[in-house]
């Protein structure tokens, strides 16, 4: 399925954020510069534009994208002309929007004002309940009328795209999948000990990393059970467990810790700039999160050479095949989910080898080079 290709018209891109919010918000502005340096070079123009202004990064700021300030959620008459205005000063035609709903009355406004390309872009996490069939039938309605909805969805791993169809009931011709990528960790052996220097680490000891917001909704709480079993249950006292990420449910976590009395084993680093080379020196890296749309994270701890353990859920077996480049295990099985790591943390060459191979993978495979070219092929036929 091809969209109106336009040959002019400018293009709008639209941040959920505040400019100075950081998170995986790095890979949203990644794809803004990429679209901004493309369509410009085709001599279109490329607005960004921001609920509230604050820092702005640098990245931002050196590529072609003029940036405005409205908040495209506010839907009250003023947000509403603002918007409005904003579209038809600016020659607007087509729209690239982030996590938004499958279908908005505003998208109908949109059009109306003259917009004529809207693209969502989804990397929202979770599994979705299947809609009962009274409201697959009112979906279905609303994207064959087209004007409530979107001309392309775009998911960042074929989970997503499956969710699309499978839940959303959007039509199969409107979605595509281009899988998330990072830009490799280049490994050097100087940081090798640089997680156990930091920490105060014994340089013999086994590291487990977990990096992500400090939050129940990231299992957390989950890796906290598998320090326990592993830390007092096995008596593994040469076993540390880092998680750097700060959060609304830090104090939480923390006083879990202590509860457990494994709270000199299990390090909160809180937020870090540092994380490639914490990476590094660290033997497993273990994700427990309740579902993500394709995460980040597990792809960094394999560009670093780490042999990760997560759960085989949403669109975490696109990355890891168990026992190849990885380790699944069952959402939710603290046993199954305690026993791979028990068994990597007593088998060095499992380690060497899940990690060598995940490394390759993420080179060749998931390799933020490879999702910006797809991503620009892919818009350049929409936008």
């Amino acid at each position: 399925m091809r969209g109106k290709v336009r040959e002019n018209g400018n293009i709008l891109l639209v941040a959920n954020y505040e400019s100075g919010v950081g998170f995986a918000w790095w890979l949203m502005e990644n794809f803004w510069v990429e679209i901004a340096r493309y369509f410009s070079g085709k001599g279109r123009k490329v607005f960004l534009m921001y609920p509230i202004i604050t820092s702005i990064p640098k990245n931002i700021l050196s590529a072609p994208v003029t940036i405005l300030n409205h908040d495209f959620s506010d839907r009250s008459f003023i947000g509403k002309r603002g918007l409005k205005n904003i579209i038809a000063v600016n020659g607007i035609k087509s729209i690239y929007l982030t996590d938004r709903p499958y279908w908005d009355v505003y998208y109908l406004l949109l059009r109306k004002w003259g917009v004529e390309n809207i693209v969502l872009h989804d990397h929202t996490p979770g599994e979705r309940p299947k809609s009962p069939a009274y409201k697959r039938m009112i979906k279905k309605f609303i994207y064959m009328l087209g004007v409530l909805s979107c001309d392309l969805y775009i998911g960042v791993s074929r989970f997503v795209y499956e969710r699309f169809i499978a839940t959303g009931c959007l039509p199969h011709r409107k979605c595509r999948y281009v899988l998330n990528g990072i830009v490799p960790i280049d490994l050097d052996q100087r940081y090798r000990f640089y997680a156990h220097d930091e920490f105060n680490i014994p340089r013999d000891a086994r590291i487990i990393i977990s990096t992500g917001r400090a939050t129940k909704y990231k299992g957390i709480d989950f890796i906290l059970k598998c320090a326990d079993k592993i830390i007092n249950g096995l008596n593994e006292k040469k076993v540390f467990f880092l998680h750097c990420g700060a959060g609304p449910d830090l104090m939480m976590f923390r006083k879990m810790a202590c509860d457990y009395g494994i709270e000199n084993n299990f390090i909160f680093a809180g937020m870090r700039d540092d994380i490639p080379k914490l990476l590094q020196s660290c033997d497993i890296g273990i994700q427990a999160s309740l579902g993500e749309a394709f995460s980040l994270s597990i792809l960094e701890y394999m560009s670093a050479g780490l042999a990760a353990v997560v759960p085989d859920n949403c669109g975490n077996g696109e990355a890891i095949t168990t026992g190849l480049n990885g380790m699944l295990y069952k959402p939710g099985d603290l046993e199954e989910a305690t026993n791979i790591l028990n068994n990597l943390i007593h088998d060095e060459d499992k380690i060497k080898y899940l990690g060598s191979n995940a490394t390759i993978s993420v080179r060749e495979k998931f390799n933020i080079k490879r999702t910006n070219e797809e991503l620009i092929q892919l818009l350049s036929e929409h936008l």
